[in-house]
């Protein structure tokens, strides 16, 4: 399915979106999307190449639609009546990955970029989330709770040779691949408390790259693989701010500073820029900021209705040289950490 939209045609938000299930990690966050009180942000142009996919429940459901960079030539892809969310680009551009719970809980699924061929992936009993691609589009990585907690799994593109990656007590979620596919960076609650670690891409040698009070959750690797963007809980008030992080764990810097939320950052082809979604000045809506914290511009919309989940496409002909550098393996001592039964951390209770 694929409707073409000219202007931003508000429509009544998703019944307090309880239909979102909480492994699909968006519930929370959209509950406490009110208005923040901040002023209005000027609207995005210029802010370089690439479509950017994303979820909104424009249309009475959450449902995957893609624009432009600057927020123009906005398509709906699926109307499925049910929950579809955390879209994620092909290297090409030519697919999305993104889950649904169309069939009656969460899965894996893919289409073309049009919308078309919707196809699922996964299909099993637990959650299937939070899916990424490789960046040569040969695995697809995703978290499923089929092993009585949230593990992290890759997969063939056709969901095939699907296969566990991590094995813990505690919940491992939210993966992503680095630029050159050698490592994944993921949320672990292995520690005291939400961390981003990173591992092989075979699932060996993980490592601990944050550590900290807060929530730490849905890390995402710069596209010359040097930096890794995240999320994090504020400690002194109610809500997210996004952080930047050098592969190898140094150099943590705080990139937005508002009153609002700031969620699931994504960066931009040149990786100078990263999109996001906030609550900022009223409704779920999609922003832009530079990385050294500056240019903070709007792209959608948010009267209404929200706009979640940004994933920014990759031009290969902009995209710089890759590395990846991840700090040596440390021994942590922590406490024996049992299967948990709370909601994963990025829902985490308010």
């Amino acid at each position: 399915m694929l409707t073409a939209y000219s202007d931003d045609r508000p429509s009544p938000v998703v019944g307090a979106l309880g239909a979102i299930t909480l492994l699909t990690l968006l519930a929370g966050l959209v509950l406490a999307f009110q208005r923040s009180g901040e002023s209005e942000l000027p609207t995005a142009s210029g802010v370089g190449p690439g479509r950017i996919v994303f979820a909104s429940d424009r249309e009475d459901d959450l449902d995957i639609y893609a624009m432009n960079a600057d927020g123009s030539g906005r398509v709906q892809l699926t109307d499925s009546r049910s929950v579809d969310s955390y879209p994620s680009w092909s290297p090409d551009g030519s697919k999305i990955v993104f889950e649904s719970d169309r069939d009656g809980n969460p899965e894996i699924y893919v289409m073309n970029a049009d919308g078309s061929n919707q196809v699922r992936l996964t299909d099993n009993p637990a959650a299937d989330v939070l899916a990424k691609w490789s960046p040569n589009g040969s695995k697809i990585t995703f978290s499923s709770s089929r092993d009585r907690n949230f593990e992290i799994y890759a997969m063939d593109p056709d969901g095939k040779n699907q296969t566990r990656l991590t094995r813990d007590g505690a919940t491992d979620i939210s993966s992503a691949y680095s630029a050159d596919g050698s490592k994944i960076v993921f949320q672990s609650l292995r520690g005291e408390n939400g961390d981003i670690w990173a591992m092989n891409a075979d699932g060996g040698n993980p490592v601990r790259l944050t550590e900290d009070p807060a929530f730490d959750e849905l890390p995402v690797w710069s596209p010359d693989g040097s930096k890794i963007a995240f999320q994090r809980t504020r400690t002194d008030a109610d809500g997210y701010d996004i952080w930047v992080v050098n592969a190898d764990g140094s150099g943590e810097r705080q990139v937005t500073r508002t009153k609002a939320e700031a969620v699931a950052p994504s960066w931009s082809p040149d990786g100078t820029k990263l999109a996001f979604h906030s609550n900022r000045g009223g409704g779920a809506k999609i922003l832009v900021i530079n990385l050294d914290g500056t240019g903070l511009a709007q792209i959608t919309g948010g009267s209404g209705y929200g706009s979640y989940v940004p994933d920014w496409q990759r031009d290969p002909s902009v995209l710089p040289p890759t590395t990846t550098t991840v700090a040596p393996t440390t021994t942590t001592t922590r406490r024996p950490t049992t299967p948990p039964t709370r909601r994963p951390p990025t829902t985490r209770r308010r």
